[in-house]
């Protein structure tokens, strides 16, 4: 018998497995907090537009509801997105996508060798304009069924750029667009992502308004960064069976819920972002959309 046929078998990674291991060795040290006997709980502000989020049980959230479109990372155990009986299962090194305005179930696992669930969350509060002067995509054959990002070695790099450079808040508002960009450009041709820019019209003016809050929002400005007229602009919107001003109002009144989860502004704060003078009116109009009153979002 041949002296190779002694040898053990290995196991190979696949080249998908092996650009996980590489995300991970680049993005875990972002999270890490020396001189800590364990990480805090839940949400932590990381830096511009980037988050992690860690729990050490197993939990469980029904109906969570992303306000802003988001790319994520699961950097330690494993998140389940249920809707209805249909999951999608993501475990470490696997990237995620998801629009703004999901409403889905979460279950997040920690692993059993480190003992926690987390994971590393990117918002996406508008397409560069780079990105939105692009032609549209061409529409798919058929449904999409895939949900996880094919990683690339140029994504990997793309998004550790990007991360790190949020997490600095010495350059990561004058880089961030930029570095967001660059994984949005490798992200753009993946199906998996599509639903970052499949956007209908009152969706990309929503992200607009989100992304600039203190901006004063006329019809000649959106439209002038729409690459229209204002005329045309309220045109297409009539067509979709809406208005301006409803969708400014809706776009202000996620503003105002952001602040509130963030920990961002107290309810009158809330309330004047939202472009209400009236806290009362403020309140009914909150709780007519979420189901729930200002004060029941707060950060805890």
């Amino acid at each position: 018998m041949p002296a190779a046929a002694n040898l053990a078998v290995m196991d190979i990674p696949t080249p998908q497995e092996a650009l996980r291991k590489l995300l991970l060795e680049r993005l875990r040290p972002l999270v890490e907090t020396p001189g800590r006997a364990q990480k805090p709980c839940g949400m932590q502000f990381r830096g511009t537009q980037l988050f992690s989020y860690c729990c050490f049980t197993t939990e469980r959230i029904a109906a969570f509801e992303t306000l802003q479109a988001v790319i994520g990372i699961v950097l330690n155990g494993t998140k389940e997105f249920w809707v209805g009986n249909s999951g999608r299962r993501f475990s470490a090194g696997q990237v995620f996508v998801l629009p703004a305005g999901t409403k889905l179930d979460v279950v997040n696992i920690p692993d059993d060798r480190r003992g926690r669930y987390e994971a590393l969350i990117v918002e996406v509060h508008h397409l560069p304009p780079a990105l939105a002067a692009l032609p549209e995509l061409p529409q798919p054959a058929a449904r999409e069924t895939r949900h996880d990002v094919t990683l690339t070695a140029e994504l990997v790099d793309a998004l550790s750029h990007a991360a790190h450079t949020l997490a600095s808040s010495d350059h990561a508002e004058i880089l961030a667009e930029h570095r967001l960009a660059e994984v949005l450009m490798l992200l753009r041709n993946d199906p998996a992502a599509r639903c970052l820019f499949d956007l209908s019209l009152r969706e990309r003016i929503a992200r607009m308004v989100v992304a600039e809050t203190t901006r004063t929002w006329t019809a000649e400005a959106i439209a002038a960064k729409l690459g229209m007229g204002a005329s045309t602009l309220r045109r297409h919107l009539t067509q979709d069976g809406t208005a301006l001003r409803e969708v400014l109002a809706t776009a202000r009144m996620q503003i105002a819920r952001g602040m509130l989860e963030r920990g961002e502004a107290n309810v009158s704060t809330a309330a004047e972002a939202a472009g209400y003078a009236s806290r009362s009116h403020f309140i009914r109009r909150y709780r007519s959309i979420y189901g729930a009153v200002p004060s029941e979002h707060l950060a805890r």
